[in-house]
């Protein structure tokens, strides 16, 4: 990362923790991420990256379309896109929400 986006997002962090510190009525000594749970608000930078993104999509290419009709028979199931990964001892086992059985062959419990 480069220096001059540290001191940005340091200075945006310190920012949003003395609102939030105000917000919230907490000591100085909360963490910022926990400032931000308290609140209910979303840490800046998160917000200051969706926000460039969406101007890289909006403005630098033309190409995507983000709100474009679909049709419903088009629409994607949320089980289709969940995807679940664990890992016990060294070995991987894969779940998917619409596969009856696991990647390892087994029965789901």
């Amino acid at each position: 990362m480069d220096k001059w986006k540290i001191k940005i997002m340091m200075m945006m962090n310190r920012v949003q923790r003395l609102i939030n510190i105000k917000i919230a009525k907490a000591f100085r000594t909360t963490s910022n991420e926990a400032l931000c749970t308290l609140t209910g608000l979303s840490p800046i930078v998160i917000r200051a990256e969706e926000a460039a993104k969406l101007y890289n999509i909006m403005r630098k290419s033309q190409t995507h379309a983000i709100d474009h009709e679909v049709q419903p028979k088009d629409w994607l199931h949320p089980a289709d896109s969940v995807r679940i990964t664990e890992k016990h001892n060294e070995q991987a086992f894969k779940y998917s929400l619409t596969a009856a059985k696991a990647s390892t062959g087994s029965e789901p419990a």
